[in-house]
């Protein structure tokens, strides 16, 4: 073999190995980029591939939204630094029977994200030991679409959305749990300390959806680890599954409560003094509790009306229903109307990523 045919043949084995070396490291966030897709206007999904290290995230600590950023600009953005956006939030989520299978017991959640003004990505994972997961995140948050500059469909736009595991804000998983996240007014955020692992609030969502397949697993879950909350306010989960289970889990005075309720808004739940009497703390609270009673089993489209119903709107604080949700929990597919516009719902399944 001539010299220059060796020479050749080296670059080509080291061009290789390099294409080889990429492919590796940028395999799964090229194939996730490539396939964020727009349903409709401010309605994005995105089918992650990529491995979002879930594992090393509950192992790393993260008490604070700082130390969230970090990790994620190590493990996803190769250390380029990133900021997100952990704001303050409204919202209501409650359980129904499914009046539309009258064959069978199934269920529905309801979810409203009442927030500043944010376009809405829906992103489908199946990470390794983990279930099947359909979540929701706030664009906002990533500084991607309305009101940022930046488009969803644009490769900065796209890049930015490989954080999207990580900030969840509702959510299903194939085993037809639910979770959704809310604020508690009037509280302060929360920092428990009994020498557990650390878990900022946030990423519970993506644990509770990726790893427990009911309510009583997703508390159980719960109670491995101390959690923190961020932005001055404390926070609650509202957790739904198949069975017809709902609770509410909350932190007061550093413990975990746990309370048994079809409906959850933005009080603490878990006071003496609401368990007693809960009406009369918040008119959306209200508005659900009855119509539930009234109503047990409802089509998804009563569900959606039932979110309608409840809607915030409040300009001068800049808080709007950015979107309502209804989860479909047995079938594994979802509802969603975006900015308050109840004449275009459009369905998703695992099939539309």
């Amino acid at each position: 073999m001539k010299r220059w045919q060796k020479i050749l043949l080296c670059v080509l084995a080291a061009v290789i190995v390099l294409a080889a070396v990429v492919g590796i490291a940028l395999g799964g966030r090229i194939a996730t980029v490539m396939n964020v897709k727009r349903v409709a206007a401010g309605i994005y999904t995105m089918n992650y591939v990529q491995d979002y290290q879930l594992d090393k995230a509950l192992r790393s600590e993260l008490d604070t939204e700082k130390k969230v950023e970090e990790f994620i600009s190590k493990e996803i953005f190769f250390g380029h630094a990133i900021n997100t956006n952990f704001d303050k939030y409204a919202c209501s989520a409650f359980l129904t029977m499914n009046e539309y299978d009258p064959e069978n017991t199934t269920y529905l959640a309801g979810r409203n994200f009442d927030h500043y003004q944010t376009d809405t990505l829906i992103v489908r994972t199946k990470a390794k030991d983990s279930y099947e997961t359909i979540s929701t995140v706030a664009l906002d948050m990533l500084g991607v679409g309305a009101p940022n500059s930046v488009d969803p469909m644009s490769l900065e736009g796209k890049i930015a959305m490989l954080a999207a595991p990580y900030l969840p804000l509702d959510g299903m998983n194939e085993c037809g749990l639910n979770v959704s996240i809310l604020n508690v007014d009037g509280r302060e955020e929360v920092h428990q300390n009994t020498g557990k692992p650390d878990l900022p609030i946030t990423l519970s969502v993506r644990l509770l959806l990726d790893r427990a397949a009911n309510v009583g697993e997703a508390v159980d879950l719960l109670k491995e680890y101390d959690i923190h909350m961020s932005e001055g306010v404390s926070q609650h989960l509202f957790i739904a599954d198949t069975d017809g289970k709902a609770v509410v889990a909350e932190w007061h005075k550093g413990k975990l409560k746990v309370t048994e309720s079809p409906v959850c808004t933005n009080f603490l739940l878990s006071s003496k003094s609401v368990q007693e009497d809960p009406s009369g703390i918040c008119d959306r609270f209200d508005t659900i509790t009855r119509y539930l009673a009234a109503h047990p089993e409802n089509t998804p489209e009563e569900a959606m009306s039932l979110l309608e119903k409840v809607t915030i709107d409040e300009p001068d604080y800049r808080i709007v229903t950015e979107w309502s949700l209804v989860y479909h929990l047995n079938s594994f597919t979802l509802d969603i109307a975006v900015d308050r516009d109840y004449d275009h719902v459009f369905e998703l399944s695992c099939g539309a990523f």
